[in-house]
């Protein structure tokens, strides 16, 4: 018996690979609903495809399976872990690279907004400002990255922050005019992050294999963030190498954690939460705690002079949307009847924010007991995962590629009900978005695609929030433990 049930090891790893083989193949068949044309050149470098055109039936298909296959690996590589098995960490996180690289040598798929990250960096490039200008700028000039930007970004002004427009000027600025070359680099850069961030989240594990193996199968080789964050090009997974950064460097140096973790929000404002994460590490040593706070401040102040605070401009209007497979989707047309269009649009992010603090207060002993040690980096790691999946469940506007923010302090901590709630959402949200693109598609993609958006999609994430309270009780309640004072102490 216990031979058989250490044979499913191999099972779950082989599950991940052909999940990881679908989306490489899918994305090889070339344009289609789910990958939209990425014109320019030169042809020899990668992305590759074929012009197969595969319909979209086939296409949805594709990536529903890869994403089901996937995460029924994950869950059975989840019970192997917790029954002892331990595979070597070494040659999980080489498949993990390998696998990163496969994804992005073909083109992004599920959605289109990485042809707008291009004509951001061709704004930037070209004397424009991606917080005031928009791809239909570009259009008006007849620039052919501004041309091949899609609905609904080509009146957008950019959401992100200038460590975001950095990244997208410098793919711009190799590119030129080819959105071949600059989406090419974009993904090469977010690719290089990811392997970055498993590398420095093998480190915060620690020397225990079966932690190591943990990160490697949840981070390096999960086939859902290699899709929606590495192969799709968007932005999360290159903003979270900097906030993984910051949780390793918490140990040694807070001011170091603070430039990260300013870095990081920078990129992208949602990863503030993992300010809050390292302050609650911090707690009990205020010179430290105002180091990481006030060296995150000045990063933060610095990356935006230049651009100009109206950056935030877009960000508040986004504020006010909700998305459609999010629980909150099922309160927005009561409030809207009970209240307006326009009160229930710019009260529902408070009704998100109230909602959130209840999950981390029924989450917080799962969060705290599954913590790897009783240390800075620790209780950050731990804080962070309940923050951010706290944040991931209740958010009115959600979608799949958000999930790595959670996923990478997730992967540090032990076994815990947090894996299976996450994974639940992410398979969720995954199977919603797809094919992705804002594209015409026949009656029955479409029918299916408006049932998991429309109406799974909210169900289920309430549904998880239900399992939420029963993880809560069964973890015997919510108190949060009490300051104490690490045995390592960071340096300011």
């Amino acid at each position: 018996m216990f031979h058989v049930e250490h044979s499913l090891g191999p099972v779950a790893i082989g599950l991940l690979t052909v999940s990881i083989g679908l989306v490489v193949l899918t994305g090889l068949l070339g344009p289609s609903a789910a990958q939209p044309p990425v014109p320019g050149g030169p042809g020899w470098l990668p992305p590759y495809r074929f012009d197969a055109h595969p319909p979209a039936w086939l296409v949805t298909g594709l990536l529903l399976a890869p994403a089901l296959v996937g995460a029924g690996g994950l869950v059975l590589a989840l019970r192997q872990l917790a029954r002892g098995w331990a595979p070597e960490p070494r040659r999980l996180t080489v498949g993990g690279v390998v696998a990163a690289l496969a994804v992005v040598c073909v083109p992004p798929m599920g959605s289109a907004d990485h042809l707008v990250y291009a004509a951001y960096g061709r704004l930037a490039t070209t004397g424009g400002s991606p917080y005031t200008d928009t791809a239909a700028t570009l259009v008006r000039d007849g620039d052919p990255v501004g041309r091949a930007v899609e609905a609904p970004w080509t009146d957008t002004p950019s959401v992100y922050g200038p460590v975001a427009t950095a990244e997208q000027w410098f793919a711009a600025r190799l590119g030129g005019t080819s959105v071949h070359t600059i989406v090419l680099v974009l993904t090469l850069l977010g690719a290089a992050a990811f392997v970055l961030s498993g590398l420095l989240l093998q480190r915060a594990a620690g020397p225990d294999p079966r932690a190591r193996a943990r990160v490697a199968i949840l981070w390096s080789l999960n086939p859902l963030l290699l899709f929606v964050a590495v192969n799709a090009g968007h932005l999360d997974a290159f903003a979270v190498v900097f906030a993984v950064g910051a949780l390793v460097a918490v140990r040694r140096s807070a001011v170091l954690a603070g430039v990260l973790v300013g870095l990081a929000c920078a990129a992208k404002v949602s990863l503030g939460l993992y300010v809050l994460a390292l302050a609650w590490g911090l707690r009990g040593r205020p010179r430290a705690m105002g180091a990481m706070v006030g060296s995150g401040l000045a990063v933060g102040i610095l990356t935006y002079l230049p651009v100009g605070f109206g950056a935030f401009d877009q960000l508040r209007e986004n504020a006010k949307l909700v998305s459609l497979a999010v629980p909150l989707r099922l309160v927005l047309g009561p409030m809207e009847s009970a209240l307006g269009h326009d009160t229930a649009r710019s009260s529902i992010g408070l009704v998100g924010w109230l909602l959130g603090a209840l999950v981390v207060w029924l989450l917080a002993r799962t969060a705290l007991r599954a913590r790897p040690a009783a240390d800075v980096a620790g209780d950050s790691a731990a804080v962070a995962a309940l923050l951010t999946v706290a944040w991931l469940l209740t958010t009115p506007y959600s979608l799949p590629w958000y999930d790595v923010a959670a996923w990478a302090p997730l992967v540090l901590l032990g076994p815990s009900a947090l894996d299976h709630l996450l994974l639940a959402r992410t398979t969720l949200l995954v199977c919603a978005y797809v094919p992705g693109r804002d594209t015409p598609l026949p009656d029955t993609v479409d029918t299916l695609q408006r049932t998991l958006r429309g109406t799974v999609g909210p169900w289920v994430g309430a549904a998880i929030l239900v399992a939420v309270v029963l993880v809560s009780r069964r973890a015997g309640g919510p108190p949060l433990p009490r300051s104490r004072r690490s045995t390592t102490a960071p340096r300011s």
